[in-house]
Parts: structure tokens; C-alpha cells; sequence
């Protein structure tokens, strides 16, 4: 999972909030993963639902995030994670991102904006993300 400080997220996910439905999605236990998403979503309802470990499949050793239990059709689901490993059952909806350590000049979240401005008007997205397979390190 990757953490944000909240004052730095909360316009962000504000504004995402508008084009979609947020879901968090970690392979991190419950305990964990739950509290960082309080912080985020800071009773905004922002985050529509949670997914914890136990709803990954355990596959070699990893914890494997399988896109379906959040939404049967696909063509509109879009995981951002920094662990290629976790989403390698759905690499054509997924836009890898580099994981965050309190780095204020971080802008990666941001620069995502117009893709995620221009996803929501595509029939299918994985007709645009799968383009961007080369970008996902190998698992």
C-alpha cells in the first residue's frame, strides 16, 4: 500500500472522487490497511470500499489482487499500485506508479491527473493502458 500524508492527498483524492469511485485495495492486513484508509478518506466517504489481504489470493509466496471481486467488468476498473506483483492477474488495467517516503517534491500522483481525466471517457481501459505494458517491472 502506499501512504500519503493527509493534507497533501486530500485535494487529490477529492478531485479523483468526481471522475470515479475510489476503492482501496492493499495486500496489507486489515488492521493496517483500515486505519491508513481513515486517515485518507478522514470521514469524506471519499473511499467507497476496502479490500485487505484477505480478499488477495496467495500464489507463490505473494498476495495477488484479483480485480474481479471489486467489479465483475473490468473495462472501467483501474488499479495504481506500486507492486506489479500484485495486480500481474490484471497487468492491463493497472498504472504502475513508484512507491512514496515522505518525499515533498513527489509530483507522480499529479502528473497522473490528465490520464485519469482522460480514462474516464474510454469505452475500455484497457484498450489505453495495455499500451503501457514495457512500464511494469517484471515480476
Amino acid at each position: 500500500m502506499i501512504t500519503f500524508s493527509d493534507t497533501s492527498l486530500s485535494p487529490y483524492l477529492f478531485q479523483v472522487s468526481q471522475w470515479y469511485e475510489l476503492v482501496v485495495f492493499t495486500a496489507s492486513m486489515e488492521i493496517y490497511g483500515s486505519a491508513v484508509a481513515d486517515k485518507l478518506d478522514n470521514s469524506r466517504s471519499i473511499l467507497k470500499r476496502r479490500y485487505y489481504r484477505q480478499h488477495c489470493t496467495l500464489e507463490l509466496g505473494s498476495y495477488i489482487k484479483d480485480l474481479s471481486v471489486v467489479h465483475s467488468d473490468l473495462s472501467s476498473i483501474v488499479i495504481l499500485d506500486n507492486s506489479p506483483g500484485a495486480y500481474r492477474s490484471h497487468p492491463d488495467n493497472a498504472i504502475p506508479i513508484k512507491s512514496w517516503f515522505s518525499d515533498p517534491s513527489d509530483t507522480a500522483l499529479l502528473n497522473l491527473l490528465p490520464m485519469l481525466d482522460a480514462l474516464r471517457f474510454t469505452a475500455d481501459v484497457r484498450s489505453v493502458l495495455s499500451r503501457n505494458l514495457h512500464q511494469h517491472r517484471l515480476w
